[in-house]
Order: C-alpha cells, then structure tokens, then sequence
C-alpha cells in the first residue's frame, strides 16, 4: 500500500527536574506509538533522556489525521507556517499536550514533530493537509 505519509516523527526531552511519565503522556498526544527512549548527558552532566515516537506509511497518515482533528484554526493556521519542500515541521507546547491541548510553540520546552509526505504522491503539501482536515472535520 502506498501511504501520501511516509514518516511522522515526534520527540521530546526529559530534564531530569521532569517526569517521565508525564513527558510520555504529552508525547503521546502528538503521535501514538511506541516510544524509544535514548539516555544521554547535558553539558553540566546532568542525564537527559530523549523519548521518540517514530510512525511510517498509513500508521503515520492515521496519526496525521488525529491530529490535525485536533487543532484549532489558528493552531492549523501556524501549523502550515512549517511546510518546507515537502515536509512539515512544528513544535508543540509540551506542558499543554500533556494536558491534551496541541498549541504550536516557538519555546524551548516543546515537542517536536517532523512529518515527511511522498512528494509524487503530494505534490502541494499544504493543500493536502488543508483537505485532509477538511475530510477529519465533517
């Protein structure tokens, strides 16, 4: 089967002043999978654990859609502002996502999302995304 999606990808840090589980929990409301966490040390020698969630093809489009369900227009509206030949890149408040609300964030506390469309398959991603929420909202 040949998904528009090829990858969405979403990371996030856990500072040892943090929770794992809460971190896991705000990580989940950007992309449900199965997290990796990778442990390594900051600059002060302080452990920083980076936990990822990795999806491809039709499990990244799911994962899309769900998300996009759950912006609002502005949100959708800043969300485009990542488009990049091809690509899609945003950061996410990680506080609120733990709370379950999705705002796009500029900050430093974040999780980040990279999703990868098959250019053959989307030629416009901006358009794609337009109609796919616009499919998720009906």
């Amino acid at each position: 089967m040949n998904c528009p999606i090829s990858l969405l990808y979403a990371r996030a840090y856990v500072h040892a002043t943090e929770s794992m589980e809460s971190v896991l929990k705000a990580l989940e409301s950007v992309a449900r999978g199965r997290p990796v966490v990778k442990s390594v040390q900051g600059h002060h020698g302080n452990p920083i654990h980076i936990v990822e969630v990795k999806l491809e093809d039709c499990e990244a489009l799911d994962a899309l859609k769900s998300l996009l369900s759950r912006l609002d227009d502005v949100e959708f509206q800043l969300l485009l502002s990542g488009i990049d030949e091809g690509r899609l890149y945003a950061k996410f408040d990680k506080q609120r996502a733990y709370r379950g609300v999705l705002r796009v964030s500029h900050g430093d506390d974040v999780i980040h999302l990279e999703v990868r469309a098959r250019t053959l398959l989307v030629p416009d991603l901006r358009q794609f995304l337009e109609s796919l929420r616009a499919q998720e909202k009906r």
